[in-house]
């Protein structure tokens, strides 16, 4: 039973990664799993039901992780580097996370994006905030915060039109290039205050 269960997760996670939410029925799932719909429907009542799971099975740990990279360091910029570090590998090594996020994006849809915004990232993201006030406590936390998350993203949903530009190179898609690129632009920005 837990294992018909994971794989109608790890199948639906692949689907919605691939097609989004609107254009997956719970018919392609069972025919992928190769189990009945009724079946499928004895696991999850509903295709919104089984979307958040996935969403939760996919997503698992990487808010934990976020905010562990967010903790720790004596330096409040150390921290920022190890949450820049942290979230590119996340978005490096997992593009299917990857792609559920840019298809919510993509969606609008506002239950699933609370969702993502407050239980998934809501720590990570207030954590985030506190180390940027600490750092610039006359600047603006929450604008600054979205900032570094499209930044660290950007390459990696760019990546198959960065290809074509001139001088495009392998590694602009790279955790510890993108750690660089986005710490020097930060350090700049916060100067003798890091």
């Amino acid at each position: 039973m837990k294992d018909t269960k994971s794989k109608i997760l790890t199948s639906a996670i692949h689907l919605f990664s691939a097609h989004g939410f609107r254009s997956v029925s719970m018919r392609q799932i069972s025919n992928d799993v190769k189990i009945s719909a009724p079946a499928l429907y004895n696991h999850f009542k509903d295709k919104k039901t089984l979307y958040i799971a996935a969403i939760e099975e996919s997503f698992k740990n990487k808010s934990d992780l976020l905010l562990e990279a967010l903790t720790g360091q004596s330096k409040p910029l150390d921290s920022l580097e190890h949450f820049v570090r942290r979230l590119s590998e996340i978005q490096h090594d997992d593009p299917e996370f990857r792609h559920l996020i840019q298809r919510e994006l993509l969606d609008g849809d506002d239950d699933r994006l609370r969702y993502l915004a407050e239980e998934l990232f809501g720590s990570a993201f207030q954590r985030l905030m506190d180390i940027l006030t600490e750092l610039k406590p006359d600047g603006d936390s929450h604008g600054l915060a979205v900032m570094i998350v499209g930044m660290v993203q950007k390459p990696f949903e760019l990546n198959p039109l960065d290809s074509f530009f001139p001088d495009s190179q392998q590694q602009h898609c790279q955790p510890d290039y993108i750690t660089r690129q986005v710490m020097a632009i930060l350090s700049a920005y916060f100067g003798a205050t890091a």
